[in-house]
C-alpha cells in the first residue's frame, strides 16, 4: 500500500478507536494546521498528529517529522510546539499509543520485546498504550505529581519521611528509619513489561555516590519495592512471571517487595 493510503487509513481506524472510546473528536478543515484532529478530555482540547507505527519484530517505529517537497527536494520539518501529542497506530498489533511531542526528536522507536543486549534507556511501549495515558493531566506536573502519592504511601506505612523536592538535593526524599538512621532514596514508578517490573534506573536516577535507595512503586501490582542502588549499574528490572527461558540470575520482585526489606539491614 503507498504511504499516503496507509497514512489515510491510520487516520480513520485512529478516529473510529477514538470514537469507540466516547472520546470527541474534531478534524480540521483544509490542510493548512499541521495537526490532524483534536481532542477532547474534561481537562481540554489536544492538538494531535497522526502517525502510522511500523513494527520490525521488536520495536514500534514512528517519524517525529512531517516531510514535504520543494525545489530542493524532500525537506524534514519538526512540529515543535505545533502539536502537542503523537497519535500512533501499529496496524501489526492492532494497538494504539500516545506520545507528547515535547518527547520526540526526529524518530522514536516504543519496545514491544526484551533487546538481545540491555540497553541504558529504554521507551517501553507498554507505558505509552493509549488508554495508559489518556486523559493528559491538567496543567500539572505528573512526574512530581506521582512522587507526591509514593511519599503519602511510605507515610502511610508509618515511614518517617523528609522529602526533599523543593531542594537541590540529588536525592528526592531522605527516609529515616526505627533506629534513627536516614537513608537517601531515589522514588520511581514502575510498570510491568513482559513479566517484569521496569523503573527509570538509567538517566534521571542518581548514582551510588548520591542515594543509597530506589523506593519504586507498582499501581498495576499494588506493591512498593526496595531497591538497592549499589546492586546494578545502569539497569534493573524484577521479575513477576517465569521466564520463557531459563536464566542464570534472577532478580525476583517478591524479595525486594518493601514490607519485607524495610528498615534495610
Amino acid at each position: 500500500m503507498q504511504s499516503h493510503r496507509k497514512g489515510e487509513l491510520t487516520e480513520v481506524i485512529a478516529i473510529a478507536e477514538l470514537k469507540r472510546r466516547g472520546i470527541p473528536v474534531s478534524v480540521p478543515f483544509g490542510d493548512n494546521e499541521r495537526y490532524d484532529l483534536v481532542i477532547e478530555s474534561e481537562n481540554g482540547l489536544y492538538r494531535v498528529q497522526v502517525k502510522t507505527g511500523t513494527f520490525d519484530g521488536e520495536t514500534v517505529r514512528f517519524k517525529g517529522y512531517s516531510i514535504h517537497t520543494n525545489s530542493e527536494g524532500n525537506v524534514h520539518e519538526a512540529y515543535d510546539g505545533d502539536i502537542d501529542y503523537f497519535l500512533v497506530y501499529c496496524h501489526d498489533l492492532e494497538t494504539m499509543y500516545l506520545v507528547a511531542e515535547d518527547t520526540v526528536t526526529s524518530n522514536m522507536r516504543l519496545r514491544v520485546e526484551d533487546p538481545e543486549i540491555e540497553q541504558p534507556s529504554i521507551n517501553w511501549a507498554a507505558e505509552y498504550k493509549f488508554d495508559e495515558q489518556w486523559p493528559p493531566e491538567d496543567g500539572t506536573n505528573s512526574v512530581v505529581d506521582e512522587r507526591e502519592a509514593i511519599v503519602q504511601t511510605l507515610r502511610d506505612r508509618g515511614v518517617d519521611v523528609i522529602d526533599a523536592m523543593d531542594s537541590d538535593a540529588p536525592y528526592d526524599v531522605i527516609l529515616r528509619t526505627p533506629a534513627d538512621d536516614l537513608v537517601r532514596a531515589a522514588v520511581r514508578r514502575g510498570s510491568v513489561t513482559n513479566g517484569r517490573i521496569r523503573f527509570d534506573t538509567s538517566q534521571t536516577v542518581p548514582g551510588p555516590d548520591d542515594v543509597e535507595y530506589v523506593v519504586v512503586d507498582c499501581a498495576e501490582r499494588g506493591e512498593q519495592y526496595l531497591v538497592e542502588r549499589a546492586s546494578y549499574e545502569r539497569t534493573m528490572s524484577l521479575r513477576v512471571a517465569e521466564p520463557e527461558q531459563a536464566q542464570p540470575s534472577i532478580n525476583w520482585a517478591a524479595d525486594y517487595e518493601f514490607r519485607t526489606c524495610w528498615p534495610p539491614r
